[in-house]
């Protein structure tokens, strides 16, 4: 018997931990909590294995390609395929709203640079019918930027890999040239936006990828709110549980034909280019 697989980035704790966690109450399959951390991701195991669940855990640090290529060719040796991909891990330095080019570019290795070697090693074994859904948030809307030829660029039908790419570079010179030039690309927590509105984007680019290739497989952003967690210092205005509502909704409850969106953390969709 083929059995379906969940996986969860960044789940030991906050958003992650509860989407793992509704999974593992609704999902027909095997659930697999990752980290980075062996011990505080086996610890997340263990909360839930008190309540009765039974996620499997296996380390993964998205930033090492190494890490990821180790983690795709487990799965691929243990499974037939992927069916749900949460791409949840994210750092956010909430008492830095203007960071160094160091920070903004460790940052933007987390945020979105791991997407694309995710892209390379786990999307080749997504199943046909897979889901896929990026954590992003409200600072991912494309109104978050300030360039006007960005605003232009970003919402083209052709849009490719190479320009967002090129947006987040340019972004990234923008922080080594000063705070000034940070904050006049993007505003304050500018590394973070553009983090985002860079997973947006891929988002509906390679939508259109999975389209082209006749491939049934979805792939959305969502925003699931302010949320309190370690990442805000507790500030916010949803538990991590109300956070998942809208993965969930992603994961297990949307038409597979809702492709390519962006939704909010009520679960309804919005324009991303307003």
């Amino acid at each position: 018997m083929v059995t379906k697989v969940a996986i969860v980035t960044g789940s030991n704790k906050g958003i992650g931990f509860e989407i793992v966690k509704g999974l593992c109450s609704r999902f027909d399959g095997t659930v697999y909590l990752t980290a980075r951390n062996e011990e505080r991701g086996r610890q997340a195991v263990k909360k839930l294995e008190k309540l009765g669940l039974k996620p499997l855990f296996h380390i993964l640090d998205v930033t090492s390609e190494n890490s990821i290529q180790e983690f795709a060719k487990y799965i691929s040796d243990h499974h037939s395929g992927i069916d749900i991909l949460v791409n949840n891990a994210g750092v956010l330095d909430f008492d830095k709203p203007v960071t160094s080019f160091e920070d903004a570019k460790k940052l933007m290795n987390t945020n979105f640079y791991s997407l694309l070697t995710i892209s390379k090693f786990l999307y080749p074994l997504l199943n046909n019918d897979a889901r896929v859904i990026n954590i992003s948030s409200d600072w991912g809307l494309l109104s978050n930027i300030r360039k006007q030829h960005w605003l232009d660029t970003l919402i083209k039908e052709d849009l490719t890999v190479d320009e967002i790419l090129q947006f987040v570079n340019d972004f990234l010179q923008a922080a080594k040239n000063g705070k000034n030039s940070y904050i006049s690309f993007a505003g304050h927590y500018g590394d973070y936006k553009v983090s985002k509105v860079a997973m947006s984007a891929l988002t509906f680019v390679q939508q259109y990828e999975f389209i082209k290739q006749g491939k049934n497989i979805s792939i959305n952003c969502v925003h699931p709110g302010f949320i309190k967690t370690d990442m805000t210092n507790g500030m916010g205005d949803f538990t991590p549980e109300r956070g998942a509502r809208a993965p969930l909704y992603l994961a297990l409850d949307a038409p597979q034909t809702l492709k390519g969106t962006f939704v909010w953390h009520d679960c309804h969709q919005v324009n991303w280019d307003d």
